[in-house]
């Protein structure tokens, strides 16, 4: 079962939050992993037990809690969205180089 995990680490410079990263991705069942580093949260995605994820970290010496398991939260999707693209394919080509057009498309 796909769940997330938010594990309070307290990190104090990009070298940590570069070490917590490396040290939990390693486990299996890891989906995806997202580390704020002024709030110092780590938050897990995936099948993996939250016991395991602590007990990684703590073998590498950082304090890590357990602040949430839940299962994951899906964002909503709202179909009305358009970004611009810019494309470079010159609908025309007065001798000045290639014109810019934008485009705008939806996100799929």
């Amino acid at each position: 079962m796909v769940q997330e995990i938010k594990i309070k680490v307290n990190m104090h410079s990009e070298k940590c939050r570069k070490g917590v990263m490396k040290a939990v991705t390693k486990l299996s069942g890891v989906d995806q992993v997202t580390v704020d580093l002024p709030k110092e949260m780590l938050v897990v995605i995936g099948d993996v037990d939250p016991v395991c994820v602590a007990t990684c970290l703590r073998k590498k010496r950082w304090v890590a809690q357990i602040v949430s398991v839940g299962p994951k939260k899906e964002k909503e999707k709202d179909e009305n969205k358009l970004f611009p693209m810019m494309y470079c394919n010159a609908p025309y080509d007065y001798g000045y180089g290639y014109g810019y057009y934008p485009v705008y498309r939806s996100i799929e």
